[in-house]
């Protein structure tokens, strides 16, 4: 029998590919009428907003793959450092969006609330499994 290499890979990989699937999905149904009816300036943030979650996503799912399998302490111990590394980013991406640049902040933020709630729903779907 083959031990794989990578046995968190195969989940990490579909997750990820996923994820950016519901990215592109959003942005066909959301953006592009958006873009047509507001203009640029309010659909630009949107793309940033879609790709800040989707790191935002990828990088909290990353300890439950590493430490699934375990005891209740080891997966208590991902979901509070999944947590943690998710306030830090999105705290940091906002701030940094807000201070920083000249960007739509009502479209930014409603874009971020909006991807990082779906996403947050299919990593809670895919984690019950």
């Amino acid at each position: 029998m083959k031990k794989e290499v990578n046995p968190g890979g195969r989940e990490m990989a579909r997750f990820s590919g996923v994820v950016v699937l519901m990215d592109i999905i959003i942005l066909i149904i959301a953006g592009l009428p958006l873009y047509f009816f507001a203009g640029v300036e309010v659909f630009l943030p949107v793309p940033l907003a879609l790709g800040i979650t989707t790191l935002l996503a990828i990088a909290s799912f990353y300890p439950f793959i590493r430490m699934s399998g375990g005891s209740m302490n080891r997966y208590m111990t991902a979901m509070l450092l999944a947590m943690f590394i998710r306030m830090i980013f999105i705290g940091v991406s906002v701030v940094v969006v807000f201070v920083f640049t000249e960007l739509h902040q009502i479209s930014f933020t409603v874009a971020l609330l909006f991807s990082y709630i779906c996403k947050s729903a299919y990593e809670t779907f895919i984690l019950t499994r």
